[in-house]
């Protein structure tokens, strides 16, 4: 460093140094004898003690501790009256000012309220932080206080038995704190925290200031001054230190401890650039005799006053006289509560705490500062639950008064009984007739209005609040020391205090405390109970509902008999005998405090409804809605039975008002088309305001009702047909659904209500007039939601009773055999819905005629069935009559004959005859095109079949295209989660899957499963065949613990739902199989594949596709094992019956023609094998063409045939035209592409091209890593194959 530069750095340093000289020479020292205060650091006696003391005086001691950074002399200030005469303002000095109002004003002010001579002491501690500072801590400070107490005043035994009263500023006040906490822990310091009496916080932080930190910095700042910024420490705002130890003061805190709060209302000024202020929540606390009084002053006006006159020194000066008063002269506590909690009351937690939450929680701007409404369902508890909290905050309050609102003669009882326990004159008013002009009601109101700050917080509980039209808000008592609670059934009852009021919503009582409650009758606690008393207790509060005078009435009930296992258990036999008994039994009138039986608690509030709302009726629809048993009532249903009650009407061929009276129909009115809602909700938003009903939210809204409400709703009217009424209405809903024009989700909502008919109600004479419609309908909701056990209970019973009735020849009875056989084909039993549907065609073709469209309609069914049982043969005779006929009786282009096309395209379909289906597949689809539109759904439907026909074609591309189409117009169409929607993103997937592209697939495939879950419900046929086909794409990208989760829980949902033996079932077994068989599981798959095979023998026939399908797995899982001759032995079987059946060019043929091939390759039967490779092969280019998929997979295993006989070139000159071919038609990144690379690698290996081999190993390794991802089997062997290769 140069001098120049030297110099210039000593010239900067002197300058700083300067600069802070200037900035800090106006802090004084305490070192400074001129600059120090004048009290010593001790306890100082304040005033003049030489006053007599009284014998009923306060036998104690006041003791002033200032805050941070103050001592006694500036602390206590109070202006003087007036100056002196003849003396400048400004150049009066502060003792000419000022005077210190602790000594000063005082002591005279305290004997002349109270008679009472007390010590008082300021106590002066050097809290000074900024320069020539004590190094010391709060904690010292705390016990500096506690020794000079000790040592100074309370030498004695006499001494350390007088009380003590603390008066704290700011800082001083956490000393204080500190002190106490230090006490109760101290043996010998113990007797200060037990005789302090009060203490009056003076704005002291007990959660700290936001301000902590800039002291901080400036002490920090002012170190080489000497200042300590260990006093600030710890002060920021909601620090965890001042958190705990705040938790430690309200832990040693006496119950006798009364405390004081005084904090700012107004902003205080620093530096006159900003102001800051002790927010109250800072300077208060909530707790057991602690009050909060908020003082129209700045910070420093809370220690310092204008004059002997300042209202701030007469509301300190009020309390300090308050508990300096002997015990004998204290104020009366007012608790004028006519009810005790009963002894059985228990303890609700968690209302009790939200209830004392929001009694906290003030608002400045309402007429009262603390209001809470308790509403909720008559019996819930909302009046023992106020009635404990004034018992738990007697302390607290004084007056508690209780106003019984239930009509205006108790309101003015209640206000009666109140002025007297306040000794208020009575007053008498010309108008007494009148409550709210009553001269009692309104002195009681006034005497409350005018409480001060002075005077005690009061607690008023207005109970019973359920009728509001008299003008009960008016006596709603207001006034800035005051607290209301108001119990009531009516949501409405917020709106009795204007501003805000908080409110509670008391519900029923949850497991615990309802168990609590009765075991509190029987005199037992829950730990002691045992486990069976404890269940049965669950078990009768479960019947009531949890509704807490309900399990009381019943503990009453129970607890007469001396044994209670056995009251428990007689309890429950009883009240499933004889509930209505039980819960109108009234034998413990005047020996409980409630008067009211679960049979009379609503009468009120049901009489009030039917009085006030005669029009609207809200009460019948109350009991309507009682009949729809244990779920919630969506709003969706009277849409639908509005929408349907027409067809129902039609149908019932009777009177309009004997289906649904005008009383029900009115909340089902029919306006254009739509619903008019209007009368349901207004009755509806009645009943939920007096909490009779509960409003429940979401996708399909609605409301639900507690299950004693239910119960006594029931008991009205009870000579009226409710129960028809509820079918007919459910009845009107099914028939808008089946219609399909509704969302078909909200259909397995229906159905729970649909199964709350019960069999009684089937008995009903009306039901069985009209059995048949009524179980057509009913049984088609069960169809289409895929339950057909229950479908076809119904489907059934229709088909007997129309064969009784209207023979065995009716068309009708032909619909009903036809609609049973339906549901047998659903369920997989084929051979059940043939005999069916024959009878139905042969019945037709005698009574209708062979040509007739219902005739036509029996045969395709019949069609249907064979083409399930595998019977291709005789499915397509009949779906070429059937087309025929409906070409010469209907013409070309009629939607039945084009759905015979359709049905005889399918058929060949099954049958490999892809081209036949095309041609078939695009007549039907242009046809559409033209008569029905090219977003029509039979158009869209006809789309996806002809693109499910290119697909297996190996035509991905045209039926990806095609698919795009059929979803896109869909989910313009229908909407994105309509089942057809779905139902076409699965074919979307599954054309993604044959292209490789898997997780594209997947997207899709989790995409439809999650939509149908939330649509469908998790165990809807459509959703396990998403699950299963997520699975199978897990499957294809090696991900089988994921593919396996879902193949288990797919198989046994379809166990419980679908059966064991149903053929969903078995297709979900022999999917868990092919998992187990991918991940090497052999023995697990062959045991359910051997499950699956002796299933479908039995239920399909050893011939059945699938059966041989599943016996083609089982020679797999053998061929895995090395189980060959097994293996050959199936597969011959196989491929003989497949040959029988289908042809020895068919697809599933030629599949068992490859499989046996590979059998032989596998015993090294390699001519064998090559003869049958080639075969296949041959065929394959025939029937299917040159470049089809399955084409170039039997020309692959004729290649590994070639190279097993080391016929490398042979077989290399395959693979070659292989993986082109491939590149060409499916993409040069398909799984099957890289197969193909792999292959040809591999025989390059064998013909020594190393180099080559290597090459292209790599890049099939790379490309594998890309497309299949890192972990997949493919790649992971790739990997492991060039690691070999470069050793």
């Amino acid at each position: 460093m140069d001098l120049t530069t030297a110099a210039y750095l000593v010239i900067f340093l002197l300058s700083i140094a300067f600069l802070y000289d200037q900035a800090t020479k106006r802090i004084p020292s305490r070192l400074d004898s001129n600059q120090a205060p004048k009290s010593r650091f001790e306890l100082v006696p304040a005033g003049a003690n030489g006053l007599p003391t009284r014998k009923d005086g306060f036998e104690g001691s006041i003791i002033f501790v200032h805050g941070l950074g103050s001592n006694p002399d500036t602390t206590w200030r109070a202006t003087k009256l007036a100056a002196t005469v003849g003396t400048p303002e400004e150049a009066a000095t502060d003792n000419a000012r000022f005077v210190n109002w602790v000594s000063d004003f005082l002591p005279a002010d305290i004997l002349e309220a109270t008679n009472t001579d007390v010590r008082i002491f300021f106590y002066n501690y050097d809290s000074y932080w900024k320069r020539d500072a004590v190094h010391t801590r709060l904690a010292n400070l705390g016990n500096e206080l506690l020794e000079h107490i000790n040592g100074g005043i309370r030498m004695s035994e006499m001494e350390r038995s007088r009380n003590l009263i603390f008066v704290a500023h700011s800082f001083g006040g956490l000393v204080v704190k500190r002190a106490l906490v230090q006490a109760q822990a101290s043996r010998d310091f113990g007797h200060i925290a037990e005789h302090t009496k009060s203490i009056l916080f003076l704005g002291t932080p007990h959660r700290g200031t936001s301000f902590s930190s800039w002291g901080w910095l400036a002490a920090q700042a002012l170190q080489p001054l000497g200042s300590n910024p260990l006093l600030l420490a710890n002060l920021e705002y909601d620090s965890i230190s001042l958190h705990d130890f705040h938790k430690e003061f309200m832990a040693i805190s006496q119950d006798d401890l009364r405390v004081f709060n005084f904090f700012e209302k107004r902003p205080t000024r620093l530096l006159r650039l900003w102001f800051i202020q002790w927010q109250q929540f800072s300077a208060t606390y909530e707790g057991q005799n602690v009050r909060n009084i908020g003082l129209s002053v700045n910070h420093y006006g809370l220690n310092k006053f204008g004059s002997r006159q300042d209202v701030s020194y007469k509301t300190i000066l009020a309390k300090l006289v308050e508990v300096t008063k002997s015990p004998t002269r204290l104020d009366k506590h007012h608790y004028a509560v006519p009810l005790e909690t009963i002894h059985t009351y228990t303890e609700r937690a968690e209302l009790s705490a939200e209830l004392e939450q929001k009694l906290q929680t003030r608002h400045e701007k309402a007429s009262i500062p603390y209001a809470v409404a308790l509403h909720g369902l008559g019996g819930a508890g909302k009046s023992q639950l106020a009635l404990a909290y004034a018992e738990k905050h007697k302390d607290r309050y004084n007056p508690i008064l209780w106003i019984d609102a239930t009509d205006e003669e108790a309101v003015r009882s209640s206000f009666k009984r109140c002025a007297a326990e306040l000794g208020l004159p009575e007053e008498r008013s010309e108008k007494q007739e009148f409550v709210l002009t009553d001269g009692v009601v309104q002195a009681v109101l006034r005497w409350l209005r005018d409480r001060t700050e002075a005077d005690n917080e009061w607690l008023v509980i207005v109970d019973n609040a359920d009728d509001v039209s008299w003008g009960i808000q008016k006596i709603i008592p207001k006034g800035n020391r005051g607290s209301v609670i108001v119990t009531s059934r009516d949501n409405r009852s917020v709106r009795l205090v204007p501003g805000t009021c908080e409110s509670v919503h008391v519900d029923v009582m949850s497991p615990v405390e309802g168990v609590a409650l009765l075991l509190k009758h029987l005199q037992l606690k829950t730990e002691s109970a045992s486990e069976e008393i404890r269940s049965n207790c669950d078990k009768i509060a479960q019947q009531l509902g949890y509704l807490a005078l309900a399990i009381d009435l019943a503990g009453a009930y129970i607890a007469n008999d001396s044994t209670p296992k056995h009251a428990l258990s007689q309890y429950l036999t009883d009240y499933d005998r004889h509930r209505d008994e039980l819960l109108q039994m009234d034998g413990f009138q005047g020996l409980l405090p409630t008067e009211k039986t679960v049979w009379t608690v609503w009468d009120t509030t049901l009489q009030k409804i039917r009085r006030k709302y005669s029009r609207l009726q809200p009460e019948l629809l109350l009991t309507f809605l009682a009949q729809f048993k244990g779920s919630i009532v969506q709003d969706e249903l009277f849409r639908l039975a509005c929408l349907g009650m027409e067809e129902v009407d039609d149908e019932l061929d009777g009177e309009a008002d004997k289906v649904m009276p005008a009383c029900l129909r009115q909340f089902l009115p029919l306006d254009k088309g739509e619903w008019d809602s209007f009368r349901y909700r207004q009755s509806c938003g009645v009943l939920v305001r007096y909490s009779l009903l509960q409003r429940v939210e979401g996708q399909w809204s609605g409301v639900t009702m507690h299950s004693l409400v239910q119960w006594r709703a029931m008991q009205s009217e009870r000579d009226k047909p409710w129960r028809w009424w509820y079918t007919t209405f459910i009845l009107a809903a099914c028939c808008r659904m089946t219609g399909g024009e509704e969302q078909p989700e909200f259909r397995r909502h229906l159905i729970v209500h649909l199964s709350n008919i019960s069999e009684s109600d089937a008995k009903d004479g009306d039901w069985r007039r009209h059995e048949g419609f009524i179980g057509s309908t009913f049984g088609r909701m069960y169809y289409d939601e895929g339950r057909w056990s229950e479908a076809e209970k119904l489907f059934m019973q229709v088909m007997e009773t129309r064969k009784t009735k209207l023979g065995a020849d009716h068309p009708d009875t032909l619909t009903s055999m036809a609609n049973l056989a339906s549901t047998y084909r659903n369920q997989g039993r084929w051979s059940e819905a043939e005999k069916l549907y024959v009878q139905v065609m042969e019945t037709s073709k005698t009574k209708l005629g062979s040509d007739h469209p219902d005739m036509l309609m029996s045969m395709a069914n019949l069609a249907s069935t064979y083409r399930n049982q595998g019977r291709w043969s005789e499915a397509e005779k009949l779906e070429v009559q059937v087309m025929e006929t409906s070409k010469t009786k209907l013409g070309a282009d009629h939607p039945s004959t084009l759905t015979s096309m359709a049905n005889l395209a399918s058929t060949f379909w099954n049958q490999g005859r892809w081209s036949e289906a095309e041609k078939l597949d695009v007549q039907v689809m242009e046809t559409r095109k033209t008569k029905l539109g090219a977003d029509h759904p039979d158009t869209l439907t006809s789309m996806a079949n002809l693109a499910s026909t290119y697909s297996n074609q190996g035509r991905w591309s045209e039926a990806e295209k095609l698919e795009v189409q059929v979803m896109e117009t869909r989910k313009t169409k229908l909407g994105a989660d309509h089942p057809s929607t779905l139902t076409s993103m699965a074919n979307l997937a599954s054309t993604y899957r044959n292209q490789g592209r898997w997780s594209e697939a997947e997207k899709l495939d989790v995409q439809v499963m999650e939509t149908s879950k939330t649509k469908l419900g998790a165990d809807h046929p459509s959703t396990l065949m998403s699950m299963a086909n997520l699975a199978s794409t897990f499957l294809n990208q090696g991900r089988w613990s994921e593919a396996e989760k879902l193949d288990v829980q797919v198989m046994e949902t379809s166990k419980t739902k679908l059966g064991v033996d149903h053929p969903s079932t078995l297709n979900s077994m022999a999917n868990l199989a092919s998992t187990f068989l991918n991940q090497g599981r052999w023995s697990e798959a062959e045991k359910l594949i051997v499950q699956v095979m002796e299933t479908r023998k039995t239920k399909l026939g050893a011939d059945h596709p699938d059966t041989l399908m599943s016996m083609a797995n089982l020679a797999s899982t053998y061929r895995n094992q090395g189980r060959w001759s097994e293996a050959e032995k199936l597969e011959v079987q196989v491929m003989e019956t497949r040959k029988t059946k289908l042809g020895a060019d068919h697809p599933d043929m030629l599949t068992s023609m490859a499989n046996l091939a590979s059998t032989y390759r596998n015993q090294g039967r390699w001519s064998e094998a090559e003869k049958m490779d080639v075969q296949v092969m041959e065929t394959r280019k025939t029937k299917l063409g040159a470049d089809h998929p399955s084409t170039l997979t039997s020309m692959a295993n004729l290649a590994s045939t070639y190279r097993n006989q080391g016929r490398w070139s042979e077989a290399e000159k395959l693979e070659v035209q292989i993986m082109e071919t491939r590149k060409t038609k499916l993409g040069a990144d398909h799984p099957d592409t890289l197969m193909s690379m792999h292959n040809l690698a591999l025989t390059w290996k064998d013909q020594g091209r190393h180099a080559d081999a290597l090459a292209l190993m790599e890049d099939c390794t790379q490309a594998r890593r890309r497309v299949l991802g890192e972990e997949h089997p493919y790649t992971l062997f790739c990997l492991s194959t060039v690691a070999k290769w470069s050793m």
